[in-house]
């Protein structure tokens, strides 16, 4: 992590976590545990965007097939809707997934959209306020334990949309409660580091989270 914004935000939340004896992680974590629970489904909207996940030797994880494989399934569904696919790297997550949703041959290629420059989450979400029109309607999908986090990435972009899960449920299996702790810890992170710039008008993390 070279940047020193981002290391000062982190301090401070690891201040946070210990001053409150493990609190503000266990309260991120109902947040997360909440969002991967209760959302389903997903509206007809102008545009579903889908997030990227690491790749494995230049192809799609398990969990990102899991995610283009939902996709799929509600482009079939929903002729209208459009596909936004986000993730950089080499190869960009984001072409790797519209190749292989190609490859199977059931979304055509003129309705998927890429952006291939973005390092994480929070990219993602500024690419799509940037690059899609704002009149359009929006909907996000990725895996349940991610979508808390995007809830909160949203909020603080202004952006409206709906959140759609990947998987069917949520089981408490010990990945899935290992990864939501991870993802609490992000969370955490994230809210205590805005409140902090906000306190110290840290301007340089301000502008890092617009």
């Amino acid at each position: 992590m070279g940047d020193s914004a981002l290391r000062e935000s982190l301090a401070v939340s690891l201040v946070v976590a210990l001053a409150s004896g493990g609190l503000a992680v266990l309260l991120a974590w109902l947040w997360v545990l909440r969002h991967a629970l209760v959302h389903n489904g997903c509206p007809p909207v102008d545009w579903l965007v889908i997030c990227g996940h690491s790749l494995n030797s230049a192809q799609p994880s398990s969990e990102y097939r899991s995610r283009l494989a939902c996709a799929e399934v509600l482009a079939v569904k929903h002729l209208q809707m459009q596909l936004f696919l986000t993730g950089g790297g080499t190869p960009s997550e984001a072409v790797v997934g519209r190749d292989w949703l190609v490859q199977r041959g059931r979304v055509e290629s003129t309705r998927l959209a890429l952006e291939t420059s973005s390092r994480d989450t929070f990219e993602n979400l500024r690419q799509v306020r940037t690059l899609l029109p704002a009149c359009d309607s929006l909907a996000i999908l990725s895996s349940r334990y991610h979508l808390g986090r995007l809830r909160l990435y949203a909020s603080q972009l202004s952006l409206q949309a709906a959140l759609v899960p990947a998987e069917s449920a949520w089981y408490p299996t010990p990945r899935n409660l290992a990864v939501s702790l991870r993802e609490a810890a992000f969370v955490c992170w994230f809210v205590t580091g805005r409140l902090w710039a906000r306190l110290a008008r840290r301007q340089r993390l301000l502008s890092m989270m617009r």
